[in-house]
C-alpha cells in the first residue's frame, strides 16, 4: 500500500520545506509515510472510502510546513554535527600531507613560527596567521558542536535555539577551515610563482588536491549549514 498520489504529493510539499541532509530526511519521509499510511488503514476500517480515508489522514497530519517545521531543529543538529564530524576527520590528515610536503621540499620544520622556517615561500607571515586564527576557530567550534550533539545530550529536545546555535558554529568552522585551505594555497602559490624548482611535486600536489578539496566541500557543508539555520526563523 502506497497511499496513492496524494499521499505522495502530501510528503513532496513536506520535504521541500525541510533541509538537511538526504538520508536524515528520507528516513524521516519514510517514517510519515507508514504512519499516514496507518491513518488511512484505520480510517478505511472505520468504513471510509479509500479517497475520504486519505483526506481525513492527511488532515489529521497538519499542513506540510507545520509538520516539517516541527522536525527541522533536529535536521539543523544533524546537518551541524555531520559537518563537525567531517571536518575533525579531514584536519589531521590535510595538515599530515602538507607537512610531508614541506619535508619532501627540504623546507626545515623547527620550533618557530612556519614563516621563519628555512625555505618557507614569501607570502608565509601573512598566510600562516590566517591559518592560525582559522584553525583555531574551526577547532573550537567542532569540538564545541561535537559535545553538544553526542549521545549524552540525544535526550534533550532540539530547540531551535540550540540548533541555529550549533548550524552557525558548523557554518563559522566549515568556512574558517576553507578560509585556512584557501591561504595555504596562496603560499603554494606563491612559492610556484617565486622558486618551483624547490617543491616536491607529487607530495605537493597530493596535498593541494587535498586542500582543495576540502576547501570546496566545507564551503558546501557551511552553506547547507547557513541553510539550515535560516529554514529555524
Amino acid at each position: 500500500m502506497t497511499g496513492g498520489p496524494a499521499v505522495e504529493a502530501y510528503l513532496r510539499a513536506v520535504a521541500a520545506s525541510m533541509p538537511g541532509p538526504r538520508q536524515a530526511r528520507n528516513d524521516i519521509l519514510a517514517e510519515l509515510r507508514s504512519g499516514l499510511l496507518d491513518a488511512i488503514d484505520a480510517h478505511r476500517s472505520a468504513g471510509l472510502a479509500a479517497q475520504a480515508a486519505t483526506e481525513a489522514a492527511i488532515t489529521e497530519f497538519g499542513h506540510p510546513r507545520q509538520v516539517a517545521a516541527a522536525f527541522r531543529p533536529h535536521l539543523a543538529m544533524i546537518q551541524a554535527r555531520r559537518t563537525a564530524l567531517a571536518l575533525a576527520a579531514t584536519g589531521p590528515a590535510v595538515g599530515l600531507l602538507w607537512i610531508a610536503a614541506a619535508l619532501a621540499s627540504h623546507v626545515t620544520i623547527r620550533h618557530a613560527p612556519p614563516w621563519q622556517w628555512h625555505g618557507a615561500p614569501p607570502l608565509s607571515p601573512e598566510a600562516f596567521r590566517v591559518v592560525g586564527v582559522a584553525i583555531l576557530i574551526a577547532v573550537t567550534s567542532t569540538l564545541a558542536i561535537i559535545a553538544t550533539t553526542g549521545k549524552l545530550t540525544r535526550w534533550l529536545p532540539a530547540s531551535p535555539r540550540i540548533a541555529a546555535t550549533a548550524a552557525a558554529a558548523a557554518a563559522a568552522a566549515g568556512f574558517a577551515v576553507a578560509a585556512a585551505d584557501l591561504a595555504i594555497l596562496a603560499v603554494l602559490a606563491s612559492q610556484l610563482a617565486s622558486a618551483p624548482g624547490t617543491l616536491a611535486p607529487l607530495p605537493v600536489a597530493a596535498a593541494a588536491a587535498a586542500s582543495l578539496t576540502r576547501l570546496t566541500l566545507a564551503r558546501r557543508a557551511a552553506r547547507n549549514c547557513l541553510t539550515a539555520r535560516a529554514s529555524l526563523t
